[in-house]
Formats: C-alpha cells, structure tokens, sequence
C-alpha cells in the first residue's frame, strides 16, 4: 500500500499541513453515539443516520446548520431517538481529546520552526470546541471546510490555504488518514503521507525526509 508522496528527500519543507479527525484526535462514530446511550439498536440508528448520511457532509460544507440538519434527521429516525439525536449534534465534541502522541509530533515540528496549518473537513461547531485541542495552540492557522465551504479533497480547499498564506506547494507535507484526501492535496504539488494510526511509522517516514 502506497503511505506517502515521498518525493525527494533533499526537499526543505517549510510547512506542515494537519488533517484533524483520526490524525490529531480520534474520531469513531459508534464510540460517540455510546456516550450518550446504552441501546445498541439506538447505537447503530443514531450513528448510521447522524454521521453517515448527507446532513453530516452538508454541516462540513457550511451550507445548512444544526437545526436545519436535525429536523431533517429526525424524520429518519423514531420519537423516542430526538432528544438523543439532539444531543449529540450539540454536544458529539465532548469525548473528543488530543492523541497525547500526535500532541508530542506537533510540538516537536514546531520547535523546529515548521509553519503548522490544520486542514480539516468540519462544520461551524469546531469554534465551539477548538480551543480545548492542546495541538491548535501550535498552529498558525486553522482552516476548516464549513468556514470556506469547500471540503477536501476539492483541490480548492488547499488552494485557499496557499493564497491566504502565500505558501508554495512544493515547500508543503499533508498528513491525513484518507487517501482521496492525500490525492487532492497531491494534485496541487503537495506531498503527503496517508496516516494510519500509528505514530512511530509517520516519525520514521518524517525523519526520512529530514523533517523531524
């Protein structure tokens, strides 16, 4: 399985790129929907019909809110789910916590003087949340898709980061856990290495290139 643009290991990288969910905290639906009921049958629902359906990418868009995206939810789901499906809308963040082993790799690129900039697929809630991810404290931009509302792996998601910034492509290394997302980013001259999950394997592929 291909786990990164390499490239040329003699490329001074000046900036580096974070996706969020599953990179800089963990994201699983079922564990979220369990912390808020028991029910295995309202487990699976909840989960299917909050986080793998429409309403969910179109919040990561920024083109409906909450509210919008919960009474439409509701009509997929019984009575007797509203109040939890409510809840979890409001409140899916609070299990949410840094990966203490990712925390080590960002404050570690910073030392080095790396530019570090989030890129991440989520909705307007994240300025609700933001500010109790130790990591963003490191970073120099936050950029997420409903603030845009364009999502990745549209390559015009990174583009907006690297007019913002004035950043050059080829001085840019993404990390992310989902391939496609590697992929847009990889379109633009971005290299990119697909994280997946285990740390020691990205500090060993980061210390190839010299990064770290």
């Amino acid at each position: 399985m291909t786990i990164g643009y390499k490239g040329d290991t003699m490329k001074k990288y000046k900036n580096i790129l974070f996706d969020m969910g599953n990179v800089l905290i963990d994201f699983s639906p079922y564990s979220i929907t369990a912390a808020f009921t028991k029910d295995i049958e309202a487990i699976n629902r909840l989960t299917t019909e909050i986080f793998f359906r429409q309403e969910w990418l179109d919040l990561d868009q920024g083109i409906i809110d909450e509210q919008s995206a919960y009474e439409s939810i509701i009509q997929r789901l019984p009575v007797q789910d509203h109040v939890i499906c409510r809840e979890i809308l409001e409140r899916w963040h609070i299990t949410k916590t840094d990966r203490i082993d990712m925390l080590e790799v960002v404050k570690e690129l910073k030392k080095k003087g790396y530019r570090l900039f989030l890129c991440s697929n989520a909705s307007l809630r994240f300025h609700v949340y933001k500010n109790s991810i130790e990591s963003f404290r490191y970073f120099d931009d936050l950029l997420i898709s409903a603030d845009i509302k364009v999502s990745k792996p549209n390559p015009d998601f990174f583009n907006h980061l690297l007019k913002k910034h004035s950043l050059d492509p080829k001085e840019c290394f993404f990390i992310d856990d989902l391939p496609h997302n590697i992929h847009g980013a990889h379109t633009l001259g971005i290299d990119g290495y697909l994280f997946n999950g285990n740390t020691d394997l990205l500090r060993t592929f980061l210390h190839d290139l010299g990064i770290l």
